[in-house]
């Protein structure tokens, strides 16, 4: 997928010539870190404002691994997680440059206004053992227990805020700009396992098999900050 993405701006760019670009394709290649493959649309409506919008997908593969050790320190029993995250997010923005340029492109420094929706699938299979050690605090005893822990979380994101950036360009039509600010969000959640009806039941289990798991590139609800850089083309 990036060198797809890479081809189409290096193929934008080759019939690029200086001119008064008030059009934009662009990519966010901080994104590609996390999987995040966004590329997206600005068109200037006047020499001041403009509109954006900002599609891409995720999709990330990862696993983790949890071993439960006997009472002089032996390996038992050995647990993996595969967990791949996928969905697709639109940010669509508004814009307005306060100082405009002259050709009526953009460039220079704005302020913009967005709203972000973002729909995330994390689907998580046990693979390896299925037993494993459980303590009870109450009794003070361990026992062995089996259990498939494989379960799927749905997160369904919708936000907005406001962002300061700059925006520069050459006379060949490359593109390159910042923007932080900060963003609220709603999150709707649900989580579902395959051998559990009983969600809290499933969370138990899966507590004691992976003590140490860590969900990365979870979207809860509240207050955060966006920042990012894009690159692209104008036209």
């Amino acid at each position: 997928m990036k060198h797809l993405l890479s081809i189409c701006f290096l193929a934008l760019a080759s019939w690029a010539s200086a001119q008064q670009y008030t059009s934009i394709v662009k990519t966010n290649p901080l994104g590609y870190f996390a999987s995040q493959y966004m590329i997206g649309y600005e068109h200037m409506l006047n020499d001041r404002m403009s509109i954006q919008v900002m599609p891409g997908f995720i999709n990330r593969k990862t696993d983790q691994n949890a071993t439960d050790y006997d009472e002089f320190l032996n390996p038992v029993y050995n647990h993996r997680y595969e967990q791949t995250k996928s969905g697709f997010i639109l940010i669509p923005e508004f814009r307005y440059y306060v100082s405009p340029d002259a050709t009526g492109a953009p460039h220079g420094l704005y302020l913009a206004a967005f709203t972000r929706f973002m729909s995330l699938k994390y689907d998580l299979a046990d693979v390896r053992d299925l037993d494993y050690f459980h303590y009870d605090a109450a009794s003070m005893t361990t026992e062995v227990r089996s259990a498939n822990v494989s379960r799927v979380d749905q997160r369904t994101v919708l936000g907005g805020g406001i962002t300061i950036g700059y925006a520069y360009y050459t006379s060949g039509g490359v593109t390159l700009e910042g923007f932080i600010g900060p963003q609220f969000k709603n999150v709707a959640f649900t989580r579902t396992y395959a051998d559990f009806a009983d969600v809290e039941a499933g969370d138990e289990a899966f507590d004691a098999k992976y003590a140490d798991f860590s969900l990365s590139g979870v979207e809860n609800s509240g207050g955060g900050v966006r920042f990012g850089v894009n690159v692209g083309i104008g036209f």
